[in-house]
């Protein structure tokens, strides 16, 4: 059994027809198709779940309605990503992508959203300082932030955790509110062995992917947080279409045009599993496990 807890299947760089990655024989390839073929494809591939996370507040609803398309095997969660706390993008009827701003008001939406059966957890919600310091409206993204964070609480349900360069802020918060935490994922988790170490202390789970297949900065330290953290403390994800791997063989323009897919988890979980010195089997049980665990999918999946 494989698990991708992280990947956006509603999001419009899956419309129509389109290049995607793909990892056969221990190669990676670009193949093309639709999102229906993508789907298809990846559950032959054996993958049993997958979690669909909203971004902007809009992309709520598409996350909702693709996963009514595939009960079972689609799952959402709903939430404000930090960097769409200020203003979010919406794609029209005549395929144009437009601007808007996102006001306080609208955080109700995500409450009356949240009661879809279909939703297994909050998020991805959290703090991103990445960009220049007048882009991120800090102030906006905490507000957003610690209300995800109380409905996560009133629902019940684990959170979706999107953290960038911004952990000192976050663990501060997470801390403060540890004891309404309902469990959780650091999504596309690319830290250190200490603030892997914070996150897990609080009951939280690593969301490890592409980040582990890249010759970024900061693989080594990565690496390590990986040797160090339990596999109990471990989820795997792609954050499709995004977060592409290192892929030998395949040209840098190609690759730069394909999307990431879940097809990408058998090569996550060979790496985790050369990291820990375990067999892959072990580390695919376990991740698996994990994830039905924090999000409740093996009750879900047979309604």
């Amino acid at each position: 059994m494989m698990i991708d807890t992280h990947i956006h299947l509603s999001h419009f760089l899956y419309n129509g027809e389109f290049p995607y990655l793909s990892f056969d024989d221990d190669s990676y390839t670009i193949q093309r198709g639709t999102r229906e073929q993508l789907i298809e494809r990846i559950r032959s591939e054996g993958i049993e779940f997958c979690i669909d996370p909203a971004i902007g507040i809009e992309s709520n609803r598409s996350a909702l309605s693709l996963a009514e398309r595939f009960p079972g095997f689609l799952f959402t969660a709903v939430g404000v990503h930090p960097t769409r706390t200020y203003q979010h993008k919406v794609m029209g009827k005549d395929g144009k992508v437009s601007v808007l701003k996102l006001f306080w008001k609208q955080r109700k939406q995500l409450k009356t959203l949240s009661d879809h059966p279909s939703v297994v957890a909050i998020g991805e919600t959290g703090l991103d300082y990445h960009h220049a310091r007048r882009e991120q409206h800090r102030f906006r993204q905490k507000m957003w932030f610690l209300y995800q964070l109380k409905l996560a609480h009133m629902k019940k349900l684990p959170v979706i955790l999107h953290i960038r360069d911004a952990d000192a802020d976050a663990i501060r918060i997470l801390n403060r509110h540890k004891h309404s935490l309902h469990g959780g994922v650091c999504h596309c988790f690319s830290g250190s062995e200490e603030h892997a170490r914070c996150y897990t202390d609080l009951g939280l789970m690593l969301g490890i992917g592409g980040s582990l297949l890249t010759d970024s900065p900061k693989k080594q330290a990565l690496e390590q947080a990986v040797v160090s953290t339990p596999i109990e403390n471990i989820v795997l994800e792609t954050d499709g279409p995004y977060v592409k791997p290192e892929c030998p063989g395949l040209q840098k323009k190609q690759l730069r045009k394909a999307r990431n897919t879940s097809l990408m988890i058998p090569a996550v979980a060979r790496r985790i599993a050369e990291l820990k010195h375990l067999p892959v089997e072990e580390v695919l049980q376990a991740t698996s496990e994990n994830a039905i665990r924090l999000f409740g999918l093996h009750s879900r999946g047979s309604d």
